[in-house]
């Protein structure tokens, strides 16, 4: 029953977080795990987005023993995920080949930004302190 109340407090919070990016045509999903008791040691993906359909994925459970994050924890790392809907990977040369950039200089300090405003905001500054 606790399970079922944080989920939905994180999705609470996230859909409110993303509203406050204006970005309202993504839709945020805990990750679910295939088995949450085998081979859980290895499970380091932290979250994943797709550019396309525009879902955000994030694992709200810790990879070993599945005990639920801080909401600030899951709210930087849905900064990080808006961050890729805001500053979109493109392709470059490097070093005679053509390599997509998805991770650069300009897309961290939109990930600040996003956490900047998290943190000005009155409703989600609670959860970073």
């Amino acid at each position: 029953m606790e399970i079922i109340r944080f989920e939905q407090e994180v999705r609470n919070v996230c859909d409110y977080a993303l509203n406050l990016f204006g970005l309202d045509r993504l839709k945020f999903r805990p990750m679910r795990r295939k088995n949450d008791h085998v081979n859980t040691k290895r499970g380091f993906v932290i979250g994943r987005t797709n550019l396309k359909t525009g879902l955000i994925t994030i694992d709200i459970f810790t990879p070993r023993f599945r005990k639920p994050k801080k909401i600030s924890s899951i709210l930087r790392t849905l900064a990080h995920e808006a961050a890729h809907h805001q500053k979109t990977p493109y392709r470059s040369r490097f070093m005679g080949r053509i390599i997509n950039r998805s991770h650069y200089p300009i897309f961290y300090r939109q990930v600040a930004r996003n956490i900047k405003k998290f943190k000005k905001d009155k409703t989600l500054e609670a959860y970073f302190k």
